[in-house]
């Protein structure tokens, strides 16, 4: 706090001038791409055998860090972490950097401050999806996709076409932990250098259609939702999965009641009429089930609709 009014009251607002910079080393270098514990030297857009193959892409918007097949297994570097600066300008008197003087009308270059780490899940116990779904990244984060059960990737690819590989993209290769055998799990971390949206997805047979998709920094424009359910309205069978939380009716889902001559419905037998009302549009009722009505508790719900053994599908909820 004593830092930040000293710096607030030395340098008058319209005086300073803030750009955050992708800084590279000026001079020539030839160890960007370390070789650690025997691995081997790789460049953009080439592959590393890795538990799979990694595409580091040859885009400037992540850059893949590092990575780890897991069970305690070495890690592979494969570019330098960058380091994240901004400018700044003094006013016309001198101003206190952090621990320097900067002479009035002078410029400087800092840390653009602490960077955060973003650990994502992909698959496992919750599913064909990300977890979390959605991250917000300032430039110089890291990003650590840890792979879970059964074998997945993280595949960078664009809002229109969620389920294609970007060309030029950032591709984790698959990552495959069979029910969750490899511990620690396998790891692929990457930096993120733009503000702007990132889409990703598993390429996995039929993953994405279900609606397996990731995004960073996704906006009120081009949100994550709205990512996910063109994923699966491009590639699915028209439905989600039900663990993502979309899943619609099937071809094979029961009929309803066919209605009389008199237009009323036929209520099949052993069923009895609930009561409900309309309330916003949706309907709210109540009804009264025996103990017979709830599934053994070995079914765990499967086939029942409501009750405290039962499951009521996340399309059939009212969002509240």
């Amino acid at each position: 706090m004593k830092y930040a009014a000293a710096l607030s009251l030395a340098v008058a607002p319209l005086a300073i001038a803030k750009a955050v910079h992708n800084v590279y080393p000026q001079h020539k270098r030839s160890n960007h791409l370390q070789k650690v514990e025997g691995a081997a030297h790789i460049g953009a857009g080439q592959a590393l055998n890795l538990a799979g193959s990694i595409a580091l892409g040859g885009t400037t918007q992540v850059i893949v860090i590092w990575a780890n097949p897991g069970n305690n297994a070495q890690t592979t570097t494969l570019h330098e972490q960058v380091t994240v600066t901004q400018t700044v300008t003094a006013g016309a008197e001198a101003t206190v950097i952090g621990t320097e003087t900067l002479a009035g009308g002078a410029t400087t270059t800092a840390a653009a401050g602490a960077i955060q780490t973003h650990v994502v899940q992909v698959g496992g116990a919750a599913g064909l999806v990300f977890t979390p779904p959605e991250v917000k990244a300032n430039v110089g984060d890291m990003v650590i996709f840890e792979f879970m059960s059964m074998n997945h990737t993280a595949t960078q690819s664009t809002f229109a076409e969620p389920c294609k590989a970007m060309e030029g993209g950032m591709d984790s290769g698959f990552q495959a932990n069979p029910n969750n055998t490899v511990a620690p799990p396998p790891q692929v971390a990457m930096q993120v250098m733009t503000t702007e949206p990132l889409w990703f997805y598993c390429k996995q047979n039929g993953h994405c259609g279900k609606g397996m998709t990731f995004s960073i920094n996704p906006t009120a424009d081009k949100t994550q939702a709205m990512f996910q359910a063109m994923a699966i309205q491009q590639n699915g069978e028209g439905a989600g999965s039900a663990i993502t939380g979309n899943a619609t009716a099937s071809a094979s889902a029961p009929a309803a009641p066919a209605a009389t001559e008199t237009g009323a419905i036929a209520i099949p037998d052993g069923v009895s009429m609930g009561q409900g009302t309309i309330e916003n549009g949706a309907c709210v009722c109540a009804v009264t089930c025996s103990t017979g009505s709830f599934p053994a508790v070995a079914a765990q719900g499967i086939g029942a609709f409501g009750g405290i053994a039962g499951a009521l599908p996340a399309s059939m909820m009212e969002t509240v």
